[in-house]
């Protein structure tokens, strides 16, 4: 007897999930030497076209610059340097320096803890107080003062 032995076809296994993601992507950056070298060449042609064309814009634009005595027009640029002016007089010394202050000052935190916003606070009634007092006589010395006028 006679056994036959079939030939094992080599078909193409279809990969799914994981594997068939691997060979895409594998196969995404499989680029033939050949095509490369050839869309490379293809890149820097255009370019060097392009380069050339610029140069050429840039150098015609130069051109209209240069006067007719061969002197080249010189226009003032967008960005200037500024310098500050250094304060001479005393006034805007005195200026600056009660400007410095102030902006010292805001920074400065008086009233830091509780403690020291609720001094400060019956400081201000101690003084209101006082105003108050103040003003009481101040009434009465002018009621005191007043002359019966009928007419």
């Amino acid at each position: 007897m006679k056994i036959t032995e079939k030939k094992k076809k080599t078909t193409p296994v279809s990969l799914h999930g994981i594997p068939k993601w691997i060979k895409e992507y594998r196969d995404r950056f499989c680029m033939d030497l050949d095509q490369l070298e050839q869309s490379s060449r293809n890149f820097l042609a255009v370019n060097k076209v392009k380069s050339s064309e610029q140069s050429q814009d840039n150098n015609q634009s130069n051109e209209d610059d240069d006067d007719d005595g061969g002197w080249t027009v010189v226009s003032h640029s967008l960005k200037k340097t500024r310098q500050r002016m250094v304060p001479s007089t005393d006034k805007t010394l005195n200026r600056l320096r009660a400007k410095h202050k102030r902006s010292s000052e805001k920074k400065e935190l008086v009233n830091f803890y509780k403690f020291q916003m609720t001094d400060k606070k019956v400081d201000q009634l101690e003084q209101l107080k006082m105003k108050f007092e103040l003003d009481k006589q101040r009434i009465t010395q002018m009621r005191q003062q007043r002359k019966f006028k009928p007419f």
